[in-house]
């Protein structure tokens, strides 16, 4: 612990983001100053990951005199890397700036594959930068693209005709699809990755001596492959993954919550668990609101603590009208933030998209927005509306009934997706969260697939 006092004081006496001190809590400084070879941090909604990881970049510069280009950050999205470099051109070590403009250490895994593979000059005619056709694809590519064998014999093993068709009709896809672009000279996003894992495996000697993953909850087989290939081409680099498996909601685009929760199975050299568990952007009752159900919903206890001393509300109704309510709701505010969230882009009550639903709404004097909760990861506003948290809607089960069991999709295993979803969803507000449902009353029949039933009712108001 002196450690990290010691890290606190150097941050506060030497480096400034902007006008203010660059100040960290006893959490944030204890990964600045780790030095396991291995360490997983747990940083969960609100507790400064991003400027942890920013802080950890600037301490190996400016105190260990590590050079950048022995850094490298991986993202999963160019925002991500586009904040952390340029927060990075805000700092100042002893009034001067640290960098003159912004330095290319966050990059995505994508982006790196690129350049391991030639970059532009071998890549640029070949890079299929559109999605594939379907999840199917996208998430067999992700966990079994080194050996389509397995996937088939999955396929093989299936019970169920009806399923075990289906997939062998989706497994067909898959081919075609390869065939297809293997035909144009085209590569995929994945195999884009599953390339350069291979050419990395050949390398001797690539400079970095600290690797970072950010948003580490979103990893999977294959860029633990190309992880793996780098960590072989500098043996003695550092790991530090940072991310929150409470915030995993990407199993349906190939990721696996496990490497997140069995981290020390996959990097067990002289490894290390550390926890950011401050929120600072939520207000108390809102993030004990958040524990209490992830507690109930996941029997997870490792929850936030309040630090935002701002006064929270979480309001529940059950709608008549839909539009009339968030219009009231909005009505009620003036010069704040609002976000109003959804499951699915596609909104039962209305037969309509979200964004046609915000756009006949009167803002007022707020900044309104919208967006699916999957898209909302990261982002915050005063006001939160959530919509349709209805039995069947939010959670939804299994649409697709056993088919993706072959990716590890189990009904326990999709309900505790959701309920990280919704959790994602609880802790975007700093002030007032609002729960809109046609149907709130728990029940015997709805009660395994209505949320209302691990939220506790002390934490909730009625709107009216």
């Amino acid at each position: 612990m002196g450690q990290s006092k010691d890290t606190q004081k150097w941050f506060k006496h030497n480096v400034r983001d902007g006008n203010f001190p660059y100040s960290l809590d006893k959490n944030q400084a204890k990964i600045v100053c780790d030095t396991h070879k291995n360490t997983l941090v747990t940083a969960r909604a609100g507790s400064g990951k991003t400027r942890t990881i920013v802080a950890k970049i600037i301490y190996l510069l400016a105190h260990d005199k590590v050079k950048p280009s022995e850094i490298i950050v991986f993202a999963f999205n160019k925002k991500a890397c586009q904040e952390i470099n340029e927060r990075l051109t805000k700092i100042t070590y002893k009034n001067q700036p640290l960098f003159k403009k912004a330095p290319f250490v966050a990059t995505t895994f994508h982006a790196f594959a690129y350049q391991t593979l030639g970059g532009k000059s071998k890549l640029e005619k070949r890079l299929l930068t559109e999605e594939a056709p379907s999840q199917f694809i996208t998430r067999a590519e992700q966990q079994f693209f080194n050996d389509y064998q397995i996937l088939c014999e999955k396929i093989e093993k299936q019970g169920n005709p009806e399923i075990k068709a289906t997939l062998q009709t989706e497994f067909k896809k898959l081919k075609a699809y390869h065939e297809k672009i293997a035909l144009k000279n085209k590569l995929n996003f994945n195999q884009l990755v599953a390339l350069a894992a291979e050419k990395l495996e050949k390398i001797k000697n690539t400079p970095y001596k600290y690797i970072f993953i950010d948003e580490y909850q979103d990893f999977s087989l294959l860029f633990l492959t190309l992880t793996k290939a780098l960590r072989k081409s500098c043996p003695d680099a550092r790991l530090l993954a940072v991310g929150d498996d409470w915030q995993a909601i990407n199993r349906f685009a190939g990721s696996d919550v496990d490497y997140f929760l069995h981290f020390e199975k996959y990097f067990p050299e002289n490894h290390t668990k550390l926890f950011i568990p401050t929120n600072y952007r939520s207000g108390k009752k809102l993030v004990k609101n958040a524990n209490y159900f992830m507690s109930r919903s996941l029997k997870d206890y490792a929850g936030c603590k309040a630090k935002n001393r701002l006064k929270s509300k979480i309001y529940y109704h059950k709608v008549e009208n839909y539009h009339q309510t968030v219009q009231d709701i909005i009505s009620k505010y003036h010069h704040k933030t609002i976000k109003i969230l959804s499951r699915n882009n596609d909104l039962r009550f209305k037969r309509t998209s979200l964004e046609n639903f915000v756009a006949n709404l009167d803002p007022g004097k707020n900044e309104l927005s919208c967006s699916t909760i999957h898209r909302s990861k990261g982002l915050e506003a005063d006001i939160v509306i959530l919509l349709e948290v209805d039995p069947g809607k939010f959670p939804s089960p299994d649409k697709t009934h056993g088919l993706y069991e072959i990716f590890g999709d189990t009904e326990k295993t999709l309900l505790a997706d959701e309920s990280r979803l919704f959790y994602v969803a609880l802790t975007r507000a700093k002030e007032k969260l609002y729960i809109l449902s046609k149907n709130p009353k728990v029940t015997k029949e709805n009660q395994k697939y209505n949320f209302f039933s691990y939220l506790n009712p002390d934490f909730l108001d009625p709107l009216f």
